[in-house]
């Protein structure tokens, strides 16, 4: 174990590595905002430490001076950043796409259709594509109405009967999967971590999976930002665009950034857009509505949303999508 002498003539040497081209005080005054303690945060003692590594003490003390302690020769590229994206496989079966619920500001009408319409088509799963929670009390937005715990508890609440609607499998009888794939307002969890209590951020209590218990219900939480492929088509929440254009439709804009098949949530809309390239492949795009309040405060007339849901027919060679309005009555359309 290297002694206290040895340690900081290590974080000093690296400092100078780094900062050689910065005036000696800077770097001293950089090391004391970092590692005071070494230094008994005094700045002359920093300062002195960071002359003697760069051999500016004299030149019985340059002597000393490490000759790799300077960048002179060839420099390698550095570590890359950069993080694999990889994408989440749905097995071959039947999906129920629910989108955009918003819990705790969830329609009760449309979300229990959508519910009993992938019961009555017996499907194999469901995919909770996006902002099921809204997470509203640590959003950035201003609000007066901030009740994190009370949000948490419908969210679980909403879980369980969602688990209970389509139930874990027992004994032979193959269990129905949830797949819940995180949203923009999902993210705001983290965001608010980040932001508030970044020492928090990276806790695995203070995970979502933690909080909403995803595991216990043996439901599959994914990574932020990660795309689903239902076969061969590309599943996204939406946010993950950054934009889509809605001049003509959302699925258009989906298009439009896509550039291939694929479908998403987030725009509360329910549209389709077919489109042939030049080979004669036929690439429609979709975009799911949701199953929240259609007049929330920040927008109560102003929007063209509607009730929605989806079934992905998942084949080994391909894909079916039947992508259905909910009426104002709750009726599926």
């Amino acid at each position: 174990m290297p002694s206290p002498s040895q340690h900081r003539t290590a974080i000093t040497r690296e400092a100078v590595r780094r900062f050689y081209h910065l005036p000696e005080r800077t770097i001293a005054r950089h090391l004391i905002a970092n590692h005071g303690d070494l230094y008994n945060n005094n700045l002359e003692i920093a300062r002195s430490a960071v002359r003697r590594v760069m051999g500016t003490n004299g030149e019985q003390n340059r002597a000393h001076t490490a000759p790799d302690l300077f960048r002179t020769g060839a420099v390698a590229m550095p570590q890359t950043w950069r993080r694999e994206r990889t994408e989440h496989k749905l097995p071959v079966g039947l999906w129920l796409v629910l989108a955009d619920i918003h819990i705790p500001f969830h329609e009760p009408k449309p979300l229990e259709t959508a519910i009993s319409w992938g019961q009555a088509q017996g499907v194999d799963g469901v995919l909770l594509n996006g902002d099921a929670m809204d997470c509203k009390a640590v959003s950035a937005w201003p609000t007066a109405q901030r009740d994190f715990d009370r949000e948490l508890e419908a969210m679980m609440d909403f879980l369980d009967f969602l688990r209970c609607e389509f139930p874990v499998g027992k004994g032979k009888k193959p269990g129905k999967k949830i797949v819940y794939k995180p949203g923009n307002h999902e993210y705001r969890l983290p965001r608010y971590f980040v932001c508030k209590a970044p020492d928090l951020a990276t806790s695995p209590l203070a995970a979502m999976e933690t909080v909403c218990g995803f595991e216990h219900r043996q439901i599959e939480f994914l990574d932020y930002y990660q795309m689903v492929r239902a076969g061969k088509l590309p599943v996204f929440h939406g946010h993950e665009f950054g934009y889509l254009q809605k001049m003509v439709n959302p699925a258009r804009g989906l298009f439009l950034r896509a550039k291939s098949f694929a479908l998403c949530s987030h725009c509360h809309s329910t549209s389709e857009h077919p489109a042939r390239d030049v080979n004669g492949l036929l690439m429609t795009t979709w975009s799911t509505g949701c199953l929240c309040d259609l007049s929330p405060d920040y927008n109560p007339y102003g929007n063209d949303w509607n009730w929605g849901a989806a079934i992905i027919d998942v084949q080994k060679g391909g894909f079916e999508v039947e992508n259905r309005r909910i009426l104002p009555n709750g009726k599926l359309a």
